[in-house]
C-alpha cells in the first residue's frame, strides 16, 4: 500500500533522540505486507501551534535546515527500510523565505508540497481563512515555480478560492506544454462529510481533469459529522468506504483514487485527543483496508489501483 500523506519527517525530528525506537517503528510499519511507500512530510503550522502541539520553537523552524537534518538522520541511522519507495513533502510553506529556495529544497529531495496549510499565509488562503482569499501575487509565482520544477502540488488544506486559482494556473500551463501535477493527498468528499477540509464534487472533478488523485484519508473527523465522533454505534470503517465509493461514482471509476493515513496519534505532545481518531492502526492498515474494500464488492484490480497503482502512475512516474 502507498500512503499519500503521513508527517513522518516531523515525527523523526521530534523523536530524533530515540534512534532505536524510530528504527523499530518504521520496520514494523513500512514493510511488504503493509505500507511500501508514499509521501513523508515535514508539517508546519503557525509558530504558536508548532510550539504548543509539537514542542518546536520558532528558532528551530527552517525548511531547508530541517529537511537537510532529517534527510541526513534517516541516511546515517537507517531509519526507513531500503525497499520503501517514498518521496519528501512539505505541508505548509509558511516559512519559505524566498521562492528560489524551492531549488535548494528540490535538490534535497522535495517532490511534493502544500503551498498553504489551513491558515492564510503569504501565498494564499487555507480552509480557516476567508474563502474569498485566494492566491496572492507571490502565490501565483510560487505555483508556476512548482510546476516548472516538477514538484507535485498538494491541494489539501487550501480553501476553494485558492484551490481553483491553482487549478486555473495549472490548466493554462498544461496548454503551454507543461505537465502540472496536482492532487489532494488527504481529503474526502464534502457531500458525505461536510467539513471545510473535504472536497466538493467540482473540486474532485477538477483534480481528475488534470490527471491527479484524491488520497481518501482514514481519519474519523473527515469521514463523519464531527458531532458523531464519540458515537460508538457508528461503523467508522463503513463511512470511510462510503467516501471512497462516493468519489468513485463522481469520477466514473477508481483510476484517480488513492489512500492516506495522516496518522497523528503517535507524536503530538498531548496525544489524548489523537489516540482514537484514525480508523485503522498504522501497523496493519493495508490488511484491514483491503478486507473492507473486498467486503464492499471492490475487485482485485480496483483494490490494487486504489492501494498503490494510481499513486505510482499519477504521481511517481510524472516526477
Amino acid at each position: 500500500m502507498i500512503d499519500c500523506h503521513y508527517d513522518l519527517l516531523t515525527y523523526i525530528l521530534i523523536k530524533k533522540d530515540e534512534k532505536e525506537f524510530l528504527r523499530n517503528y518504521c520496520k514494523n510499519v513500512y514493510k511488504k505486507d503493509n505500507i511500501t511507500g508514499g509521501i513523508f512530510n515535514l508539517f508546519y503550522m503557525t509558530e504558536q501551534e508548532m510550539k504548543e502541539e509539537l514542542g518546536i520553537e520558532k528558532n528551530q523552524i527552517n525548511l531547508i535546515e530541517n529537511l537537510k537534518e532529517v534527510k541526513e538522520y534517516i541516511r546515517l541511522n537507517k531509519i526507513i527500510p531500503d525497499n520503501i519507495n517514498y518521496i519528501f513533502g512539505i505541508e505548509g510553506l509558511d516559512y519559505l523565505e524566498k521562492i528560489d529556495d524551492i531549488d535548494i529544497l528540490y535538490s534535497l529531495g522535495l517532490r511534493s508540497t502544500n503551498p498553504v496549510w489551513s491558515n492564510k499565509n503569504k501565498f494564499g488562503g487555507g480552509v480557516r481563512a476567508n474563502n474569498k482569499e485566494g492566491l496572492t501575487k507571490l502565490g501565483k509565482i510560487l505555483i508556476k515555480k512548482l510546476v516548472n520544477k516538477k514538484i507535485a502540488i498538494d491541494l489539501s488544506h487550501a480553501n476553494e478560492t485558492t484551490f481553483f486559482d491553482i487549478i486555473n494556473i495549472c490548466k493554462k500551463m498544461k496548454k503551454e506544454g507543461k505537465d502540472p501535477i496536482v492532487f489532494a493527498s488527504h481529503s474526502n468528499a464534502k457531500k458525505v462529510c461536510n467539513v471545510p477540509r473535504n472536497l466538493t464534487d467540482e473540486q474532485i472533478l477538477a483534480i481528475k481533469e488534470l490527471g491527479g488523485i484524491i488520497g481518501v484519508v482514514s481519519i474519523k473527523n473527515f469521514c463523519i459529522d464531527t458531532n458523531d465522533i464519540c458515537n460508538k454505534n457508528i461503523d467508522y470503517e463503513q463511512k470511510y468506504i462510503e467516501n471512497i465509493t462516493y468519489i468513485k461514482n463522481i469520477l466514473g471509476g477508481v483510476d484517480n483514487i488513492a489512500v492516506a493515513t495522516d496518522d497523528m496519534k503517535y507524536y503530538f505532545i498531548d496525544p489524548e485527543y489523537y489516540q482514537n481518531i484514525n480508523i485503522y492502526p498504522h501497523f496493519n492498515v493495508k490488511e484491514k483496508l483491503k478486507k473492507a474494500l473486498e467486503k464492499n464488492d471492490y475487485n482485485e484490480i480496483q483494490i490494487k489501483k486504489i492501494l498503490e497503482d494510481n499513486f505510482k502512475e499519477k504521481i511517481l512516474k510524472r516526477l
